[in-house]
């Protein structure tokens, strides 16, 4: 009699041939059961992973001890996380309800440990965290988004859009480890070194709702930017942060568009669609309100 493999090893010809039928005999039955499992290799049996629902890998990426983190575990949001972000949304402020977000909904990032999560969070770039956030919002809700009311921009009717998570465009690095620092050449002759934004610098910025726009810009360049390089040598921001304000304005929107421009992730701005009433291509924002619509506080 021949033998039939069974993972990686061989099931007995005894084993075989002494079939029972359960109906007759369900107690000799079990106990083959249990003869056969025996003799499977376990190292032969499917390992169980997480959802692919679960698994967000960053647009751009984290450099931990010289080696670069892509993969974010999220989970689905429970009851529990809607009380702590209904909790998160009495500042009424947008960032500190999503950072909280990013809290609850991010189990883990790589193979760190779990305790180092929420600093670990604030360290990544603000298009990795947007990303998160669409990570989150799949393993909630899935991939199709509401837009209720949507009103096109080019002839004004409005309508009721459902579309895919896929639809937004996402912008990725092909080397994270150098496209996260740049230079910036400075109007009248030099450069300014500058990284990308991440997610302390984000919140610096908007935790203080008093401030201007332009006080904004201040303080995300005295964070973002590194140093500026001229005749007179290398000037450190982080020594004298006042250099972010004695900046002409040319020097400062050129560093600020290059900030916007080179953050990955996704563009909720940049999202492609032929209204049906003007057949015309136009643009449909997604709002942090789209994503959770049952967060109708938001």
């Amino acid at each position: 009699m021949a033998t039939r493999t069974v993972g990686k090893r061989a099931v007995s010809p005894e084993t075989q041939a002494a079939w029972v039928n359960p109906a007759e005999n369900p107690n000799q039955a079990n106990a083959d059961i249990k003869r056969v499992l025996a003799e499977v290799d376990d190292t032969a049996m499917p390992t169980i992973d997480f959802p692919v629902d679960d698994t967000v890998i960053l647009p751009g990426g984290l450099i931990r001890d010289n080696e670069l983190v892509k993969n974010v575990q999220v989970k689905e949001l429970t009851g529990e996380d809607e009380e702590a972000l209904a909790r998160a949304s009495q500042s009424l402020n947008a960032f500190v309800f999503m950072d909280r977000l990013l809290k609850q909904g991010v189990v883990q990032v790589g193979s760190e440990p779990v305790s180092e999560k929420d600093k670990i969070l604030g360290q990544l770039l603000i298009g990795d965290r947007e990303a998160l956030i669409l990570g989150i919002r799949r393993a909630t809700y899935g991939d199709k988004i509401e837009v209720p009311e949507w009103q096109c921009s080019n002839c004004g009717v409005k309508d009721d859009l459902v579309m895919e998570l896929s639809d937004i465009p996402v912008t990725t690095m092909s080397d994270p480890v150098n496209e996260t620092s740049f230079k910036v050449p400075l109007r009248k002759g030099g450069f300014a070194l500058v990284r990308l934004a991440n997610g302390a610098d984000q919140l610096a910025v908007y935790e203080n709702p008093d401030l201007t726009t332009a006080q904004g810009q201040t303080v995300l360049l005295s964070r973002c930017v590194v140093s500026i390089n001229d005749s007179k040598g290398e000037h450190l921001m982080a020594g004298l942060p006042s250099m972010a304000r004695d900046m002409s304005v040319v020097d400062r929107h050129s560093i600020l568009t290059q900030l916007r421009d080179r953050q990955p992730g996704p563009k909720y701005d940049k999202i492609e669609y032929v209204c049906s009433a003007c057949n015309e291509k136009v643009f449909v924002v997604v709002s942090i309100g789209h994503l959770f619509l049952d967060f109708g506080w938001l």
